[in-house]
């Protein structure tokens, strides 16, 4: 027997995905004076080190990753 979605015993928490210019505006809201520029951010991402999920023509950063990714930058020893 199939369970309903509402009935799940799991707690799934979903990744909170948003376009570049939506990731970049998180970003402004926690730290309005940051050094990161929007070009800087989509360099970022056009390399590789962001990751992103394209979905159709969209571009979608997990910002769950992107804070963690931004805090433990040249931080390796602390950061998993």
């Amino acid at each position: 027997m199939m369970k309903n979605m509402n009935e799940s015993n799991t707690d799934v928490r979903l990744p909170r995905m948003r376009t570049i210019p939506k990731a970049y505006d998180e970003i402004k809201k926690i730290d309005p004076d940051t050094s990161i520029s929007m070009r800087a951010f989509r360099k970022l991402i056009s390399s590789g080190q962001i990751p992103t999920v394209n979905v159709g023509n969209k571009v979608l950063v997990n910002l769950d990753l992107l804070f963690n990714w931004l805090s433990c930058y040249n931080d390796s020893a602390t950061c998993a």
